[in-house]
């Protein structure tokens, strides 16, 4: 077994020497350009290299070539996004250290099957259709998880709203009545709704509601609660 920890051992030399030529030659390039993480991308010649703006660039272990853009593998069972597979762990790397007690969470009675985190704006229609349907979603062991997106930025009408439901004795019955059009009473307290805001943002949100699935997939946009229960099915199978 000599052998192989010996050979480990250069491999992972030479892993970190590739990356420091890239950074080097990257950077090389333009000073302004901050990277995050330089990665060997498993069973190909490449490194995938993450900006701290969130893009990707794919470069070989010079850093003389690089592609801007998403990386395919082809297998025999199909094709294979591997920039969207980087994408999904560091979207679930984020949404993990969001404090669950923080969020607002509509629970189903019984079993929890799925669990889907919602970026959600007060005043947002699609929003509010997506929440009319939320009963059907907890019928169906859906455990809907609200975080706070309010699109008008920090300090907006929207802001201010959803920082009283928050702050409300019963988060869940006020943010069904802010859903319906009603103005909540005004209320404050400590809250995490700008951090929930300033985290959307990170992720990329630029609408509402964007959804958060367990797999890490981020969908933008309203979608039928029959849809999403199939979605998270087909997912969960």
């Amino acid at each position: 077994m000599r052998w192989l920890v010996t050979l480990l051992a250069l491999f992972s030399v030479t892993v970190i020497a590739d990356q420091a030529q890239i950074e080097k030659a990257i950077t090389g390039i333009n000073s302004m350009i901050q990277i995050q993480s330089v990665k060997p991308i498993d069973d190909t010649p490449f490194y995938e290299v993450t900006l701290k703006t969130g893009e990707r660039i794919y470069t070989d272990s010079t850093g003389s070539y690089f592609v801007a853009g998403d990386l395919y593998k082809v297998d025999t069972g199909g094709v294979k996004n591997l920039t969207d597979v980087g994408r999904r762990a560091d979207l679930r790397e984020l949404v993990s250290k969001i404090d669950e007690s923080k969020l607002i969470i509509f629970s189903p009675k019984g079993e929890v099957k799925h669990s889907l985190l919602v970026f959600t704006d007060i005043d947002c229609g699609y929003c509010r259709r997506l929440h009319s349907e939320i009963e059907l979603l907890q019928e169906n062991g859906v455990e809907v998880r609200y975080a706070a997106f309010p699109r008008a930025g920090v300090g907006s009408d929207s802001y201010k709203k959803y920082v009283s439901v928050y702050c409300a004795k019963d988060q869940n019955v006020t943010m069904t009545l802010a859903k319906a059009g009603k103005t909540p009473e005004p209320a404050t307290c400590d809250n995490p709704v700008a951090d929930q805001y300033k985290l959307g943002q990170k992720l990329g949100i630029t609408g509402t509601p964007t959804l958060i699935f367990e797999d890490g997939e981020m969908q933008p946009g309203y979608a039928p609660w029959k849809e999403l229960l199939k979605r998270m099915n087909q997912q969960g199978s």
